[in-house]
């Protein structure tokens, strides 16, 4: 379910949108409100999918209640309504999902909410990574392997390497312990992206990941634990 809040101080317009919205599946219209300050309050206490901001709300507009929520928010879908287009490039820089202009163009509403239906549903089988700049929304299936760094850990994926606010534990518990195995005190390893081991040392092997430069190390100790989870992947 879309649960959206709505800020609109024109009652005509209001009455319009919530009519077109209750129509739509999938979609419920948690609250409305014609004030920024109203609007601002609301968002924080319902953390709605998205917002529908009229730009010029009293109080505090459409772009200021847009600015604040993003602190306590960052994914918040936001669509803003306008009459005046000097206001749009202020609505793209905020990270808008869309705008829409009066008066109400419904099939782009309706195609903007379904756009952000699909998102949502991408991004249930997301993570986020805390990092210095910013959060990464990553698919776990993407990830190669995690190292530890310290109190923090390095994550490599299919497209990129940064480096998580997370230890390598807090991380191992975020991630499905059916695909992802703690292969010794410094590396998690996804035994999907498995290719070969190689023996490194008296008391470890190399493994190499599929399709990459990546490389992570196993305890020799809990080769045979690793050995019987591969096994089991792929007899699934």
């Amino acid at each position: 379910m879309l649960r959206i809040v709505i800020a609109e101080d024109d009652i005509n317009f209001k009455k319009e949108l919530i009519k077109i919205l209750l129509t739509m599946e999938g979609v419920s219209v948690e609250y409305s409100t014609g004030d920024g300050n109203d609007a601002l309050e609301a968002l924080i206490k319902i953390k709605p999918d998205v917002a529908i901001l009229d730009i010029g709300l009293p109080g505090i507009s459409g772009i200021e209640v847009a600015k604040k929520i993003r602190e306590y928010m960052p994914f918040l879908e936001i669509i803003f309504i306008t009459s005046f287009e000097e206001y749009i490039k202020d609505a793209v820089r905020l990270y808008a999902s869309d705008y829409i202009e009066k008066p109400l163009d419904e099939k782009r509403l309706r195609e903007t909410l379904d756009r952000i239906k699909k998102k949502l549903l991408e991004v249930e089988n997301v993570i986020p990574f805390k990092t210095e700049d910013g959060v990464k929304l990553i698919n776990p299936k993407e990830i190669y392997c995690v190292q530890a760094s310290k109190k923090r850990s390095i994550v490599y994926t299919q497209k990129e390497k940064f480096i998580c606010d997370y230890s390598l534990k807090e991380i191992e518990e975020l991630l499905d312990s059916s695909m992802f195995f703690r292969t010794n005190r410094s590396f998690l390893v996804n035994l999907f992206k498995v290719e070969l081991l190689k023996d490194n040392n008296r008391t470890s092997f190399e493994i190499r990941l599929k399709g990459s430069n990546y490389k992570a190390y196993l305890s020799k100790e809990l080769y045979e634990e690793f050995r019987r989870r591969v096994k089991a992947i792929y007899k699934s």
